[in-house]
């Protein structure tokens, strides 16, 4: 599946409870702390994604859990195409992943459902660090399943 042609399958359960419930905690998430706290200490698997934005065409940020199986990044968010910033990596087909060991320029591929998915959605929550957020992914995993969306995100090479 090329970057342009990704596509998500919204689905309706993403006007539901669950999806209510994760705006709201993400809403109240304190990025400002918790990227100063990233800069100080090594907090779990949380790096930087810098994505163009579809419309504007300026760098945009945002914190994520990389997920990492093997050699294989994973980003995703429970919430699917609701997130700005996912509508923003299907746009761009690519993105730069910021970690403490530098950044890395990558190409972003949708996960269509399959078990890479599935695998991407087991290590995603089970990376989930912070106790309240472990336990809202574990407990909204069926809808997350059915909503989210979920990034293989590849190394560019140079040519």
């Amino acid at each position: 599946m090329t970057a342009a042609s990704q596509t998500l399958q919204r689905s309706d359960a993403a006007l539901g409870t669950w999806a209510r419930v994760f705006r709201v905690f993400f809403a109240l998430v304190p990025n400002p702390a918790v990227r100063a706290i990233r800069k100080a200490v090594q907090i779990g698997p949380i790096e930087e994604l810098v994505i163009v934005g579809r419309r504007s065409g300026h760098d945009r940020r945002v914190l994520i859990v990389l997920a990492q199986v093997g050699s294989l990044w994973y980003v995703g968010h429970p919430n699917g195409d609701s997130a700005n910033w996912v509508l923003n990596l299907i746009a761009a087909g690519r993105a730069t992943v910021i970690t403490r060991a530098g950044a890395t320029a990558v190409r972003a591929v949708l996960l269509g459902p399959g078990e890479e998915r599935n695998i991407a959605i087991r290590e995603h929550t089970s990376q989930q660090k912070a106790l309240p957020t472990r336990l809202l992914y574990r407990a909204a995993r069926t809808y997350i399943t059915s909503a989210g969306a979920f990034f293989r995100l590849e190394p560019e090479t140079e040519k």
